[in-house]
């Protein structure tokens, strides 16, 4: 009977300290499942989710603030900005609250804060830092090579969170040219280097080679990574010791032939001259009493 006595005293003893603890708010209400602040990086252009999970809700409120200028984005299930951008999804199996962001751009970035209405009011910040991925080809649009030398094409993809799966070289412009595939040309060659950048963002770099470069091989060249924009490099051939003995593979049907066009100003200026001049000898020949 002791032994019963003191284990219901125990029990007893517990259930006491656990509604003292209740209500002094120590264990009882809502929580953030990870209160340590959260890091998101996206491309621009992207969609951004940005996470933020309560257990022991309860009857209290979920919102998201823009924390630069103190715009509440969201409460509960309704948006409250004009930006239809912005919206929130919820899991309630999970208690899941997160702010979605479409078609990211540079200035959403930011840090964003995740609050529920206690009082004092409880908050989680998340920050979006927003990437705009470049490619472009190194040294600018214009290459020059002389004949039988080799011709090296860099395609840079510079700050991307996620490098595209493959990177396709073209001969001509976007859309209109043709693949450039190196089992069908003998004298191609093209590899790929990655390389890590900063704040989780990594590089790549896909190098076009064409070698025994001909005159034929004049033109633009485009290369199109998966999910990025393309990036087009016109390729000049000298042909000889000097740079105007080259060819560009642009079309030249369009420059004007200087011959004819001061032949024709010529032409004009003689006719202007004779029907328009002012007859100097009209008295030269006029007997005057």
């Amino acid at each position: 009977m002791s032994t019963m006595s003191s284990a219901l005293t125990v029990i007893g003893l517990l259930l006491q300290s656990g509604s003292l603890l209740a209500k002094s708010g120590l264990y009882a209400g809502p929580y953030f499942v990870t209160p340590d602040p959260l890091n998101i990086t996206v491309h621009q252009n992207t969609q951004a989710y940005l996470p933020c999970a309560v257990k022991q809700l309860s009857d209290k409120s979920v919102s998201w603030v823009r924390q630069k200028d103190s715009d509440i984005l969201t409460v509960d299930r309704y948006t409250f900005v004009r930006d239809e951008r912005f919206l929130v999804h919820v899991v309630p199996e999970s208690g899941t609250w997160t702010l979605v962001i479409k078609y990211v751009q540079e200035r959403d970035a930011g840090t964003y804060e995740c609050q529920i209405s206690t009082e004092p009011k409880m908050s989680k910040l998340v920050t979006l830092n927003v990437i705009v991925p470049r490619v472009s080809i190194a040294g600018g649009r214009d290459k020059y090579v002389r004949v039988g030398s080799a011709a090296l094409l860099e395609c840079k993809v510079e700050a991307t969170v996620q490098p595209p799966d493959y990177v396709f070289w073209y001969r001509g412009d976007q859309g209109t040219g043709s693949r450039l595939l190196e089992h069908n040309h003998p004298r191609l060659a093209i590899r790929e280097e990655r390389q890590q950048l900063k704040e989780g963002a990594v590089g790549l770099s896909s190098i076009l080679e064409v070698s025994d470069v001909t005159l034929s091989d004049a033109g633009n060249y485009t290369c199109l990574p998966s999910n990025l924009k393309a990036a087009t490099a016109l390729l000049h051939i000298i042909d000889g010791e000097h740079p105007e003995a080259m060819k560009t593979g642009v079309s030249t049907s369009s420059t004007p032939n200087w011959v004819a066009v001061l032949l024709a100003a010529a032409l004009y200026n003689i006719y202007i001259y004779i029907f328009y001049r002012k007859p100097l000898n009209t008295y030269k020949n006029r007997n005057i009493y």
